[in-house]
């Protein structure tokens, strides 16, 4: 099989049941498992590149609250899990 200079051979694991709905799905549009999933990856991408991080609800919480504790983010799996290490 021939690629393009524009491709990049990959390799992906899928869990068998993904793996079987790919297939389906290909045999049902008479097309191959690399277009499905070329086109599955390019709609996420596509659909992340249109979020608003700035307006996300989880991020407008920063900063509301304060801990007095100054190395919170270095040490944060110590604090939350008592987590000495």
């Amino acid at each position: 099989m021939k690629t393009l200079l524009s491709e990049k051979r990959t390799q992906i694991y899928f869990p068998i049941e993904l793996y079987r709905k790919i297939i389906k799905m290909a045999k049902e549009e008479s097309r191959s498992m690399a277009s499905i999933i070329r086109e599955a990856v390019e709609k996420y991408l596509e659909e992340r590149k249109n979020i608003d991080w700035n307006n996300d609800p989880f991020f407008k919480t920063v900063g509301i609250m304060e801990s007095g504790i100054s190395n919170l983010s270095k040490n944060h799996d110590r604090y939350l899990y008592n987590n000495q290490n």
